[in-house]
């Protein structure tokens, strides 16, 4: 999905002197691998932009902050703010406060079919005429969450599928079955079929060292079940800060283990171009990421427009710089259900302006530095 284009008033920048303090107090930052957010662009602003934009026509809020599985690069188990599902009129207090909303993708950290309000809030935003996205594990679709996700408004819904064999899949996916999760896109598909709906459905597959392998076949997989696009990304995070809070270094062990090294980018470059080819000959548009990392600007503007183009908020009501971010306990801009102001006042904070002024002036905090979206190979 691409954000909106800038709207930014001119104002020089100062450059920070400090690096800007997101956390709150005895929390740090972390980035992990999540669902696809809006695509960032690079460097394509100027040097003076608005550091108090309005707000923006994207937002991503999650439905529930828990998740039935615990795949091995998610730190959804180990998040340390507040897990909560996000009660519906909270969800529609959200959505009044943003009446130039265009597009809102509902989906967090979590399994978003997990909460029980789910598709209502799906339709509240649609018969808005908001177009509605998701994410999904699909283990938990059941015939009646087949028919609703084609008959409640949903625009899009992407099926996490990090492996074209149960071997490698569920190895990456604990707690999930691959066997029940093809079924259950076969289930989705032909709901979808049986509606004449326009529902999008494509498959995610975030990218690794040993499931790389398993492109093509997934590429086969998901023509054989009436899937026309699939996005491959890579790890979100390095996870290299230097503050990583302790229980977070299984996930980082398990992340330099995984991600794709230098050495086998010659090897991967080949298999995207069968992959391409491949795409190609069975109708299924393939988007896959940058394998080697930006080292420069490409213009006078700030590298990620996340702070300008899109608003996270999380199940228990904090407004996070970005997805990437992940849970408030690595970075925040505050509380959006107790601030008097709301999203105005969290949007337009002291912890919102140092971060774009950061970026603008490229003194990014060090969650930036580690993330995959803002060295532009996401």
């Amino acid at each position: 999905m691409a954000a909106p284009a800038h709207d930014m008033a001119a104002l020089d920048i100062a450059q920070p002197t400090a690096e800007p303090s997101l956390a709150p107090a005895g929390a740090q930052a972390l980035g992990t691998a999540v669902p696809q957010p809006p695509a960032a662009a690079a460097g394509s602003g100027t040097a003076s932009v608005e550091l108090h934009p309005p707000l923006p026509r994207f937002a991503q809020i999650e439905p529930v902050g828990r998740c039935n599985l615990a795949c091995r690069m998610c730190t959804v188990n180990e998040r340390g703010d507040t897990v909560a599902e996000l009660p519906l009129e909270r969800f529609v207090e959200l959505l009044d406060q943003m009446p130039g909303l265009e597009e809102l993708h509902l989906q967090g950290l979590g399994e978003p079919m997990l909460h029980p309000q789910f598709f209502e809030m799906v339709e509240l935003a649609a018969a808005r005429g908001i177009r509605v996205s998701a994410n999904t594990n699909l283990t938990l679709l059941t015939p009646k969450r087949a028919a609703r996700c084609v008959d409640s408004g949903l625009s899009a819904l992407s099926v996490s599928l990090d492996g074209a064999t149960a071997a490698t899949y569920e190895s990456i996916r604990r707690k999930a079955s691959f066997a029940k999760v093809v079924r259950n896109l076969g289930r989705l598909m032909q709901a979808r079929q049986e509606a004449g709906s326009t529902l999008e459905v494509r498959g995610v597959m975030v990218l690794m060292r040993h499931n790389a392998p398993e492109l093509p076949a997934l590429l086969r997989l998901l023509h054989a079940h009436g899937v026309a696009e699939l996005l491959v990304q890579r790890l979100s995070s390095d996870l290299q800060q230097p503050e990583l809070p302790a229980r977070y270094i299984p996930i980082r062990s398990y992340v330099n283990e995984h991600e794709i090294p230098e050495t086998e980018l010659p090897a991967l470059e080949a298999l995207f171009a069968e992959s391409r080819t491949l795409a190609s000959a069975l109708g299924i548009r393939l988007h896959l990421p940058r394998l080697r990392a930006r080292t420069t600007r490409s213009s006078n503007g700030p590298r990620c427009d996340w702070p300008w183009e899109q608003l996270y908020i999380t199940a228990a009501g904090q407004m996070l710089p970005c997805c990437m971010a992940a849970s408030a306990d690595r970075a925040t801009f505050g509380d959006v259900f107790t601030d008097p102001q709301g999203l105005q006042g969290r949007w337009h904070g002291e912890q919102a302006v140092q971060l774009r002024a950061a970026l603008v002036a490229d003194q990014p905090p060090s969650l930036c530095r580690s993330c995959a979206l803002y060295r532009g190979m996401f």
